[in-house]
């Protein structure tokens, strides 16, 4: 009997196991989801990038204009411009996208040729400006 039992002694291993499921390392900490922000504090609106952008994306100030121009690796992927609705009919007839209306000021946007994998959907272009004090998620048409 006592064979049998230091035999069984014997196959047992020397250090606990982990039951299964359990780890023996700290789950990771939970990292907050990174955004692509820009404000443009002059016209009253916050434009919202995709998720994919952050960190990647920068954005660089129209001169003399009030826009911005979104670059990546040296290629612009994006140019929003804010104009009055005449000026916006002549860049929305050379083929750029109307964002949003507000108060007489439209947000029209040209797709760079650089956009490649980071060219936003038409949803992300839809939901991408937000204007001060809107309470929603979207883009406003007013």
């Amino acid at each position: 009997m006592k064979t049998l039992i230091l035999a069984l002694l014997a196959g047992l291993p020397s250090s606990p196991q982990t039951p299964p499921g359990m780890h023996r390392e700290p789950a990771p900490e939970v990292q907050p989801l990174r955004q692509f922000s820009w404000r443009d504090p002059a016209v009253g609106y916050t434009f919202i990038g995709p998720p994919r952008w952050a960190g990647v994306v920068q954005a660089v100030p129209l001169q003399g204009a009030h826009g911005v121009r979104f670059v990546a690796d040296g290629k612009t992927i994006l140019t929003v411009r804010s104009s009055d609705d005449a000026q916006a009919e002549v860049r929305e007839g050379s083929g750029a996208i109307a964002l949003s209306r507000r108060d007489g000021r439209v947000l029209t946007a040209q797709v760079g040729d650089g956009a490649g994998p980071l060219a936003l959907t038409p949803e992300e272009m839809a939901s991408a400006i937000r204007w001060d004090g809107d309470a929603g998620g979207g883009a406003a048409e007013r």
